[in-house]
């Protein structure tokens, strides 16, 4: 138990410390709005997921640890979007394209008003 949470708080820091250092590395270059950066992490996280997968299924029992490390920790860090990919994907693999559109739309919709509520929620109680 111990060893598979610190390897979640390892590649946890990994990712977040990347993720940080991509949003400068934008930042320095003048772009004004983070999405450049967030588009860029989700996509290189979503890449990296995919041959995670590949090389995760190849590795039987062992595989927790890395899968720890690198998905839950690291690509968690850099990016939670990576996560809904696979999600999106192993839907997809087993044949269910509905299941797919349905986690896709949920999350969108409700991440979105989910957002837009925190947001109206924020300006009502924290803005006098």
């Amino acid at each position: 138990m111990w060893q598979n949470l610190l390897a979640v708080a390892a590649g946890g820091a990994g990712g977040a410390v990347l993720r940080f250092g991509v949003n400068e590395w934008f930042r320095l270059r003048g772009w004004a709005t983070s999405s450049v950066a967030t588009l860029t992490v989700n996509t290189v996280g979503c890449l990296l997921a995919g041959l995670l997968l590949v090389w995760l299924e190849q590795r039987g029992p062992q595989s927790l640890f890395w899968r720890n490390l690198l998905m839950v920790g690291f690509l968690g860090g850099l990016t939670t979007f990576s996560a809904f990919g696979v999600e999106l994907l192993q839907a997809l693999r087993a044949g269910r394209g509905d299941i797919a559109l349905l986690i896709a739309a949920a999350n969108v919709v409700l991440g979105l008003g989910a957002v837009a509520a925190g947001w109206w929620l924020g300006r009502m109680v924290l803005v006098r």
